[in-house]
């Protein structure tokens, strides 16, 4: 299996970038891939923490640990848990260097693909979404106080979207805290299926509704991307804005809904 990909990384209304994507063992800010790759095969968006002085340093440093990994060692959970720990130890070694950032850390939201299964990760409040013929559905819950309160029927999702804490996360890489989440299916990849990764710069300016009319669309991945991106922004966005998206080669096979499980 083949997979096609496309990522953009924007800067924004921010006068400083947070955000990274590593995808093809390339980490991005502020610029565009795109490409093909062969299976197993990873994308990771990393989101540093705006709140702190430094969230881009730690959300490099995370994709630059993770980029020395090769995708197949990756497919296992126990290792990538292993790397995820390592993550979370150069994020704090940089700390302890860099004093004025002391209190840096970064969401992470990726996945690794391979033949027979993926690994989903995630900390914090980027975003994996699933994206098939018959919809879309999100593969990640925040860990967010605002996810908290949706979760104890306190306030409703859209509540959530303007609330004032909304961007108070709960967990995340550099402090110190739950390790990120992983998540193992038997479920690989699925050809003309796609994958989304978004820093909350996309989600919380874009409906779900409109990212899944524009990943129904006859664009390319790269266009598809790019329309994300300029959506967002159009529609008030005021932070950094990454989006991957990820497909399958080929043509589906599939003539009927079949459910998708997580360990």
């Amino acid at each position: 299996m083949k997979i096609d990909f496309a990522a953009r990384v924007e800067i924004g209304e921010r006068e400083t970038n947070d955000d990274r994507v590593l995808i093809d063992g390339q980490i991005l800010d502020r610029n565009s891939h795109t490409g093909t790759l062969e299976l197993p095969a990873i994308a990771v968006v990393c989101d540093g923490c705006g709140g702190y002085l430094g969230g881009g340093i730690a959300a490099q440093t995370v994709l630059e640990t993770l980029a020395t990994e090769e995708a197949e060692d990756l497919t296992d959970a126990s290792y990538l848990a292993q790397v995820l720990d390592q993550c979370e130890l150069d994020v704090n070694y940089k700390k302890s260097q860099m004093p004025q950032f002391s209190k840096m850390c970064t969401t992470i939201a990726g996945c690794v693909f391979y033949e027979k299964g993926m690994l989903i990760f995630h900390s914090g409040d980027s975003r994996v979404y699933r994206h098939d013929r018959w919809g879309i559905a999100q593969m990640t819950i925040d860990h967010s106080y605002v996810q908290n309160l949706v979760d104890r029927g306190e306030i409703s999702p859209e509540e959530a979207l303007t609330h004032p804490e909304r961007n108070v996360i709960t967990r995340c890489i550099g402090n110190n805290g739950k390790a990120p989440e992983i998540y193992v299916s038997g479920a690989t990849i699925l050809p003309e299926e796609k994958y989304l990764f978004c820093s909350d710069g996309l989600w919380e300016s874009v409906s779900e509704k409109q990212i899944r009319g524009i990943l129904d669309s006859e664009l390319s991945l790269e266009q598809m991307t790019d329309t994300l991106v300029e959506l967002a922004l159009h529609q008030g966005s005021d932070d950094n804005i990454s989006v991957c998206i990820f497909q399958g080669q080929g043509k589906s096979e599939v003539v009927e809904r079949t459910p998708f499980i997580l360990d």
